[in-house]
């Protein structure tokens, strides 16, 4: 492969945005600076002032309040006061030792700290830091785990809550969580509650594990389009490909889903989220060249890509989940499980999978997943990975390392081009 940026044979195809799918991107130039005075008149103003409450809910009837229902406005259908989805913050869930010990820490009043409420609505509330403990808590009072690994109160280790003894139930019961909510009039519309609702979000989560720019994303950009890429991200071919297990696993437990070397890779994706990540880094892909900052500023790009996307039509919403699909099981069917890694010419894997090798080949193969073209590199898959090994062969330092400048992104995508032109030249000569 020639490494200029004219490629001899080269035919590019354009990406044709669908109707309403264009985003304009801000301006990343320089702001202006502020005097004093202006700044001053700003903070008197209140612009951006947190507003909140606190509250304190009895352990005893945390259960309750979590199963509590109260009636939409627009349907009058139920809906959760307090909603705690199984897909908000993380996804991999606390180990039983780790529940007991919380429950032991309520025993002896050690501080646990408040649970944070974002009111979405009048009255209805999101819990923005907190989850597990209240997902530990409501299932300890519906039995559903026996106390394990307690420091100090290993007697009770094997009983759940039903079978405590009496003075210990009455102890833990009379015990309450605090919390502090987050409330409507914080923000004056959606935009700035969510830019705000982010800003909190990642400012509470700061001082322990640190989340992913796609587990803060998924829990204060929420709406259509990211709910499509969490159900996107559940496609049992792509899932084989970046080497990602189908379902969550407690911390003690031993991931075997995946037996080779990246089975690790393939988990740490999964709690962080990635695999979701990567299906709207697809998306956002195609409109790569109009982003200012490009791969170099690639979170910024998804932030600002959900934000807009998230108000996209159904009908670019069901064209998306066409355009993924389709372009999956292409890959799948042509290269092979392990299309995502640098290849030989055989097809076996030189290396783990990469966003690298991710980003130009979903990009390129988006315009081949259908039609005639499509069923000949389908029926000749041999000449298609003889192609890739060529290319990496030969230009395997573009896939390697942090290139993320315009000039190497762009020169991925056309060699990516350049295989499919090549091997579809070879076919009809």
């Amino acid at each position: 492969m020639e490494n200029d940026t004219t490629l001899k044979g080269f035919n590019r195809r354009k990406i044709e945005l669908l109707p309403g799918e264009r985003i304009t991107f801000e301006d990343t130039g320089s702001k202006h600076q502020a005097t004093d005075e202006e700044l001053n008149k700003r903070y008197v103003k209140g612009d951006i002032r947190i507003v909140t409450e606190t509250a304190r809910y009895s352990l005893a009837g945390i259960l309750s309040m979590l199963r509590e229902t109260v009636r939409t406005d627009k349907k009058n259908e139920p809906e959760l006061r307090y909603m705690l989805d199984p897909e908000y913050q993380r996804r991999h869930r606390w180990s039983v030792e780790r529940k007991s010990r919380l429950i032991e820490s309520f025993l002896m009043n050690v501080p646990v700290p408040p649970v944070f409420l974002y009111e979405r609505d009048l009255a209805r509330y999101e819990v923005m830091d907190g989850r597990q403990r209240l997902t530990a808590l409501s299932e300890f009072y519906d039995d559903k785990f026996e106390l394990k690994g307690l420091q100090y109160w290993t007697e009770l280790h094997g009983r759940t809550y039903s079978t405590l003894p009496s003075k210990v139930r009455d102890g833990i019961d009379r015990r309450y969580i605090s919390s502090i909510i987050l409330l409507t009039e914080t923000a004056s519309n959606e935009e700035q509650a969510a830019q705000l609702k982010k800003m909190v979000f990642e400012r509470l989560n700061s001082g322990g594990v640190a989340l992913s720019n796609q587990e803060t994303r998924n829990a204060v950009y929420d709406g259509p389009l990211n709910q499509l890429c969490l159900e996107l991200s559940k496609n049992q071919e792509f899932r084989s490909m970046w080497r990602i297990p189908n379902k969550p696993l407690p911390e003690s437990e031993d991931d075997d889903e995946f037996e080779d070397k990246t089975s690790n890779m393939g988990r740490s994706m999964y709690e962080k989220m990635e695999d979701v990540e990567l299906v709207l880094r697809f998306f956002a892909y195609r409109q790569i060249h109009s982003f200012p900052g490009g791969l170099n500023r690639i979170s910024a790009l998804l932030d600002r890509f959900l934000i807009e996307g998230n108000r996209f039509g159904s009908e670019i919403l069901l064209a998306y989940k066409d355009i993924f699909q389709n372009t999956i099981s292409f890959i799948f069917q042509s290269i092979g499980r392990n299309a995502f890694c640098k290849m030989n010419r055989e097809g076996k894997a030189l290396g783990r999978p990469t966003k690298i090798v991710y980003d130009p080949l979903m990009y390129v193969c988006s315009h081949y997943s259908h039609g005639a073209d499509r069923a000949t590199l389908l029926k000749n898959k041999n000449v298609l990975l003889d192609e890739f090994g060529k290319m990496y062969k030969e230009c395997g330092w573009l896939f390697a390392g942090r290139r993320t400048n315009v000039a190497d992104t762009q020169q991925r995508n056309k060699e990516v081009e350049q295989v499919f032109t090549n091997t579809l030249e070879k076919l009809t000569t």
